[in-house]
């Protein structure tokens, strides 16, 4: 999960305009009674990232499309908000 979150720092640290919908889908996914447990992070359920990464990749693992498919929703998700607007 530190692997898959480090890499998703990278693929968006050159993209400002991605920085808020970022950060809004991470709040959005975060676990419940994040804010009860170590470490005090609004992270993510590791059951449900595993769950959507094989959805997503299967068998293949997240490895080779990860950071791609990471702008390509990180762009689909700013994109849907200012359209419904």
């Amino acid at each position: 999960m530190r692997n898959l979150l480090s890499q998703g720092l990278v693929a968006i640290i050159g993209k400002p305009h991605l920085w808020k919908v970022a950060i809004t889908q991470l709040w959005r996914i975060r676990k419940n009674g994040w804010f009860k447990q170590f470490p005090f992070f609004p992270l993510p359920n590791k059951k449900y990232i595993n769950f959507r990464l094989l959805t997503a990749y299967g068998d293949e693992g997240p490895a080779k499309f990860f950071k791609s498919d990471l702008v390509t929703y990180f762009k689909w998700c700013r994109g849907w908000r200012v359209s419904s607007k």
